[in-house]
């Protein structure tokens, strides 16, 4: 049953034929070509893929660019992943689930952990790559993901698939149960599967096997944490301890993290999907949705580094310490904690999705009445860090540490080599700081929709509905990071805030002008929905399109679309936070020192971390944005089974919650500005940044998308079909705030651990080939991302990373010994091409969210269905 217009005919049963709703409109229609661009991903494209998550899945699609979680980020990620449509935020991507909002990842996140998802259980994914304020509301500024799941499915499926990198590592393991029938007066589908992943370690690639890429043509970005602890006295002079002693440290005497840390995380997925439907009539049906899955992902991170004079609350070896040599108070010691072992993030989350909805036709009025809940619960655990408060008793006035028998405290030898700190040592100070949050959505909607006969171009349809939703979140640390009493991990305040949403939307598609002979049309679709948010207020968003058929095979689309994205809620309520931020500061490097305002004295050139202050702002506005589009697709007689389009897009965003240190520090350094905001100490160092979010920045995106699918006729070798899916990227214009400079991103990379917005190529390309024949099904895929520049940290200079392209293999067979029984081998990264190296990235050296570090991939796949 889907969208209806009756047929009378006396004597004979009334039959209903329904139409169906696309990604990007509320109107049912069949055999309709979008107004805007749709890329659909099937279910045999999933399967070809070989992807075993929707982070995998979506990371090649040419649309999707710039700072997208996944688990190939290790240091800076939480097990989840999203996907960033045109290189803006993930916020600005709405993810929906059937059509449905759901709630956003559990740690107070701001967009839909794509891991919650078990791809078996998925029918097809829309990618709308156009403004739709005006159909879904706020958040749809880049476009919209509508994840469709699984419902018509009869017969029982058995699934196994495992993986393995060629380095031997990576392994990866899947199994899928599904099982789909129909009853009596409905249907029932249910699928359960467990995804297992393995890690890949950074030392185990060779880019990403030390922090100190000079050699590669890289930089340095080892840490002047050192496991033999390295001191300034105060009069200036800097010691490392080697041995019983001291010697004056040199620029080589820093710590290579690299060996330590994961570069994949390991992950696994438990997932449970059902739905039912019922026909409670010929023209009524309900259907239930429900879906339950757990995640667990465990990053492993270097041993943690203690930077004293850094901390928000300074530590100060104390002149009369038992272990203090120089008698002296030392307030700048950097040390590694070998003794400690390794830093290990865990993160766990359980996400519950419901959906209940009854459609029907009465009196040639579509309609269907809804409501869904969602929530997702999730814990982060980090082990083997510092407890701040014992650390600073351990290494203070002897008095105030007399050991156990005394005082409960035990002295610290920080400033000592390597195994310098005893096991009790390391019991006293050794912490674990945890934090537990959920998100949680839930709401009411009723769609309306018909068609109008009688006007001289055509059919009129009409769609108009309203959605009440309540969204809640909470993001609670344990009392050791809520107090910033910890070294290694992020200190933070509890974030809580919640909100209503009410909402009206219409929409129209009207025909302007149709030729006599039927093969020319001209047709007008418009949109408005207005919102009001319980905490902001309301906002107005309208959206038209322009389509004209200008001949049986040529079609012209025009749109305009006025977008908004309200705050998240962690945007408004956001407790303070305390992080370990790279920030690029000025002045570190000599020539600016006495030229810049702000750079009165040398800082130190061996660090890039900078203890930085962030936290929520209640009076924050949404984000609003203007988008316009103009395309073509071209579907030529001559040439069967072809079509070809092109879209060029135009995006202007305007009051973007923005929270840089890197331009409060730019602007201190360059303007002497932001003084209350930046700390320096004597020698001009930065001691503090403080970063609260604002509505200041602005951004332009311009580019185009190109698309070409080719089905070949049959032939009695098989039947190909070529699929070409590319986006280029015109300019990406950014700045942070009105008084700073505009800079274009386009064809650029800047991490964001720094910052930046990630990788934005000006050339993204996604090549399919796809052949079948009698039992034989295969697939060959290339994945091309054009070259970016970056500036080298510490230099100022840029250098070029290189364009990388990804060639993908898949075979599979069905026998006929067992009826439905299917083997696909496939291999990910034919030519084992390596990630080019990306000496600014935080992580293991390589823009590990628009490149793979992976390598060449095998992998199995054997499936039995009845």
């Amino acid at each position: 049953m889907a969208g209806k217009y009756p047929t009378y005919v006396p004597g004979i049963e009334h039959t209903y034929v329904y139409g169906s709703r696309i990604t990007g409109s509320r109107i049912r229609r069949t055999g309709y070509n979008a107004g805007a661009p749709v890329d659909v991903l099937a279910s045999p494209d999933i399967e070809l893929s070989g992807a075993q998550s929707l982070g995998e899945l979506l990371k090649f699609v040419p649309a999707v660019s710039g700072n997208a979680l996944s688990t190939a980020i290790s240091n800076g990620g939480n097990g989840t992943a999203t996907v960033t449509l045109r290189g803006l935020p993930a916020s600005n991507t709405l993810v929906l689930v059937n059509g449905h909002r759901v709630a956003n990842d559990g740690l107070a996140g701001e967009s839909v952990d794509l891991n919650s998802f078990a791809p078996a259980a998925v029918e097809r994914i829309e990618i709308l790559k156009d403004g739709a304020s005006a159909i879904y509301g706020s958040d749809a500024i880049a476009g919209v993901v509508n994840v469709i799941m699984k419902q018509d499915f009869h017969g029982f499926l058995a699934e196994g698939y495992y993986g393995r990198s060629q380095e031997g590592d990576l392994d990866t393991s899947t199994a899928t149960f599904q099982y789909g029938t129909g009853l009596p007066d409905g249907s029932f589908f249910i699928s359960a599967s467990l995804y297992q992943q393995e890690p890949i370690y950074s030392r185990d690639r060779d880019v990403s096997a030390s922090a100190d890429t000079r050699a590669i043509g890289g930089s340095d970005q080892r840490s002047s944490a050192t496991p033999n602890a390295r001191l300034t006295l105060p009069s200036g002079e800097t010691l490392i301890a080697q041995g019983n002693g001291y010697r004056s440290a040199t620029p080589e005497d820093l710590f290579d993290y690299a060996p330590y840390t994961t570069a994949v995380v390991p992950l696994e997925r438990s997932s449970v999907y059902t739905n039912t439907s019922y026909d409670f009539s010929e023209s009524v049906t309900g259907f239930i949705d429900l879906h339950y899955v757990e995640t667990e992902s465990q990053a492993t991170l270097a041993p943690t580094p203690v930077f004293t004079a850094f901390e928000q609350n300074p530590l100060v070896v104390a002149a009369d310490n038992i272990y203090n040599p120089f008698g002296v108070e030392l307030s700048d010691v950097r040390r590694r904690l070998l003794e400690f072992p390794n830093r290990r993030q865990l993160n766990e989350s359980e996400t519950t999705r419901f959906s209940a909805v009854v459609e029907g036709l009465l009196a040639d009025w579509n309609w269907d009445f809804g409501y869904n809940w969602s929530m997702s619960k999730a814990v982060e655990s980090t082990r083997a860090i510092v407890n701040a408060d014992r650390l600073a008793r351990g290494i203070g006035p002897a008095d105030n540490c007399q050991g156990p028998p005394v005082d409960d405290c035990v002295a610290i030898d920080l400033i000592g080599p390597n195994g310098a700190i005893s096991p009790a040592q390391v019991n006293y100070i050794k912490a674990r700081g945890e934090v537990s949050g959920y998100s949680k959505l839930s709401g009411f909607s009723a769609n309306f929709s018909r068609a109008l006969s009688g006007l001289p171009a055509g059919r009129t349809d009409l769609a108009f509905g309203l959605e009440h939703r309540w969204e809640s979140t909470s993001k609670r640390p344990s009392d050791l990071l809520a107090n910033a009493s910890t070294i290694g991990a992020s200190n933070f305040e509890a974030t809580s805030g919640s909100r209503t949403v009410s909402e009206v939307y219409l929409e129209t598609l009207v025909p302007l002008w149709k030729a006599g002979d039927g093969l020319q049309s001209l047709d007008l679709e418009a949109a408005i929905r207005v919102s009001d948010y319980s905490d902001f207020g309301s906002t107005t968003n309208p959206k038209i399109t322009l389509r004209w058929q200008a001949n049986p095979s040529l079609l012209l689309r025009a749109n305009y679309a006025e977008g908004f994205r309200a705050p998240s809620l962690n945007e408004l309520y956001e407790g303070n936070t305390e992080e370990q931020a790279f920030i690029d500061d000025p002045c570190t490097r000599a020539a600016n020192v006495g030229v810049l305002p702000g750079c009165k004295a040398l800082a130190d050139p061996s660090r890039n971390q900078f203890l930085t202050v962030k936290g929520g702002n209640p009076a924050l506005r949404p984000e609003t944005s203007d988008s316009y589009s103009l395309g073509l697709v071209w579907t030529p007689g001559s040439v069967q089974g072809l079509v070809m389009s092109a879209d060029y897009f135009h995006i202007e965003q305007e009051n973007v919650v923005s929270s840089s240190a890197q331009f409060l520090v730019n602007q201190n350094a360059r303007n002497g500005a932001f003084t209350d905001r930046v700390s320096r100490d004597d020698v001009g160092n930065l001691t503090l940044v403080t970063a609260n979010n604002l509505n200041i920045g602005e951004r332009r995106v311009r580019g185009a998308d190109l698309a070409a699918t080719w089905h070949l006729p049959q032939r009695p070798w098989g039947q190909i079909s070529l699929k070409l899916n590319s986006t280029w990227i015109r300019d990406y214009q950014a700045r942070l705030d009105a008084t700073a400079p505009t800079l274009d991103l386009a064809g650029t990379f800047r991490d964001e651990a720094s910052e930046g917005l990630g990788g934005i190529p000006e050339w993204k390309s996604q090549l399919s080939l796809s052949w079948r024949q009698d039992r034989w099904k295969g697939s060959y895929q290339i994945h091309h991302v054009d070259s970016l520049s970056e500036t080298i940290p510490g230099t100022g200079q840029f250098r070029k990373i290189d364009a990388w392209t990804a060639h993908d293999l898949q075979l599979s067979y069905t026998f006929d010994i067992l009826q439905g029984l299917r083997l696909s081998l496939g291999i990910d990264n034919l030519l084992d091409e390596e990630a080019p190296l990306a000496s600014s990235a935080f992580n293991d050296n390589i823009d590990g969210r628009t490149h793979e570090l992976k390598g060449r991939f095998w992998y199995t796949r054997l499936s039995q269905r009845f």
